[in-house]
């Protein structure tokens, strides 16, 4: 009996430890898309508009996994932090991987300049977050492949246990 309880627990571990990667994945995922979606629309707004960027984050209808990010840049703004600034600390909040949120970052740099160049660096940010967002989608398949196979295992141990 207790050789099944342990084998139990071990299978009830992995499957816990798989959803909790699977879970933790799409909140990044959904961010990412989130976040790509809300940069081709303010590329669109900034071209069709003459209205300033503050005026313009304040306004932006986006994915929830994405308003908190732009309600945290213009409450940084509305301290008077300039945009880099207020960019850069409210991509710190953002439940995405380093290297995820530095792009987001770097960004907020490149938003002090002309239209052109502000649109064409929103096109590319929302280029990069989608290609990030594929190869994360790809890693999570591979994960799910692998833990599959963990849990297999685990129920073959199991049934070996058993006879």
């Amino acid at each position: 009996m207790l050789r099944l309880t342990g084998s139990a627990l071990i299978l009830g571990a992995v499957l816990w430890l798989q959803r909790s990667f699977h879970l933790r994945t799409l909140l990044r995922q959904r961010t990412l898309r989130a976040l790509s979606g809300a940069f081709l629309a303010l590329e669109s707004a900034v071209r069709l508009t003459l209205t300033p960027l503050p005026a313009l984050l304040r306004h932006l209808s986006c994915e929830p996994e994405a308003a908190g990010f732009f309600e945290g840049v213009t409450a940084n703004l509305a301290r008077g932090e300039p945009l880099a600034s207020a960019w850069e600390h409210a991509a710190k909040t953002l439940p995405i991987a380093a290297r995820e949120r530095e792009t987001v970052s770097a960004l907020g740099h490149a938003l002090g300049g002309d239209e052109e160049s502000v649109c064409a660096a929103l096109a590319q940010a929302s280029r990069t977050l989608a290609g990030m967002e594929r190869a994360l989608a790809e890693e999570d398949r591979q994960r799910a492949q692998i833990t599959t196979a963990v849990c297999l295992g685990g129920g073959a141990l199991l049934s070996i246990l058993l006879l």
